[in-house]
């Protein structure tokens, strides 16, 4: 195989089109062009050079596809890598683009952590709740424990009072039920958020203290 032709992408500065005899052409970086000896028209391809140029088009094909992801929304590494592997089996390929993306500074899953933790919060959830999504999002346990905590004090997080506001909103939709099923409805809505046992039981004691009240 001889390289015919060679161009800096269009779609993707500081890659480079290789079109090579047998009419394929890849995206590859620089690294890959020198590693392979893909530098000249003309150059003469063997099996390792080719298979250099093949990889490194599959990887740079995955980071394409995976910040696609990323710019519509936030995407933990595993979510980026369940999302991939449907579409490509070898998970030494979508590993090596994930770290490429994780060193560039664009993949952190402590960013996300950070700012998922927040925004949940901000939503009414409660901090048991949010340190679980975090978890199932793929983020480790001292990531995720370490991000409610900063989301907590940065934003004055108060769960006595999330519990107290989302039990409210609630009730208000279960206000034509039955008491006894509203109450029911009401406990297992609040579980759901994530609120403990102790919380719940003060926010439904307040409620029902008002209730009772002249």
């Amino acid at each position: 195989m001889t390289v015919t032709a060679l161009r800096e992408s269009p779609r993707a500065p500081g890659r480079y089109a290789v079109t090579i005899s047998d009419g394929r052409s890849f995206i590859v970086g620089v690294a890959a062009l020198v590693d392979s000896g893909a530098t000249l028209v003309g150059a003469t391809l063997g099996a390792r050079a080719l298979a250099i140029l093949v990889r490194d088009a599959a990887v740079s094909d995955l980071v394409a596809q995976a910040l696609g992801m990323l710019a519509r929304g936030r995407r933990t590494r595993r979510e980026l890598e369940l999302r991939l592997r449907r579409r490509q089996p070898e998970t030494i390929l979508i590993e090596a683009a994930l770290d490429r993306l994780a060193a560039s500074g664009v993949l952190s899953d402590e960013d996300v952590a950070r700012a998922e933790a927040s925004s949940r919060l901000r939503r009414g959830q409660a901090p048991t709740l949010v340190r679980q999504t975090l978890r199932s999002k793929g983020v480790t346990g001292r990531d995720a424990d370490a991000a409610v905590a900063d989301a907590i004090a940065d934003d004055a997080f108060d769960e006595l009072s999330a519990c107290r506001t989302a039990a409210d909103q609630r009730a208000r939709s279960l206000a034509s039920l039955d008491p006894v099923v509203a109450r029911r409805r009401l406990i297992g809505f609040l579980q759901r958020r994530g609120f403990g046992g102790a919380v719940i039981r003060a926010v439904l004691d307040e409620q029902q203290r008002k209730a009772a009240a002249p």
